[in-house]
């Protein structure tokens, strides 16, 4: 009998560049309203777009925020 647990897991899915533009105003909200969301953008931005959008960067892609007022 096979079980959920049992099922391989998939990795989730790779944000396309377009996906990522119309996500970026929802960080930057979430980041405003939130000093922990804040935090994670300027020290693991991917985890930050994934909290979003449910979708990873791509392998070798790079993003940073800038904590600058």
């Amino acid at each position: 009998m096979t079980t959920k647990s049992d099922l391989p897991k998939s990795d989730p899915p790779i944000i396309q560049e377009d996906e990522l533009k119309k996500a970026i105003p929802e960080i930057f909200k979430r980041a405003q309203v939130s000093s922990d969301f804040r935090q994670l953008c300027l020290e693991n931005p991917g985890k930050a777009v994934f909290e979003v959008t449910g979708k990873t960067l791509p392998e070798g892609s790079t993003l940073s925020f800038s904590d600058d007022q």
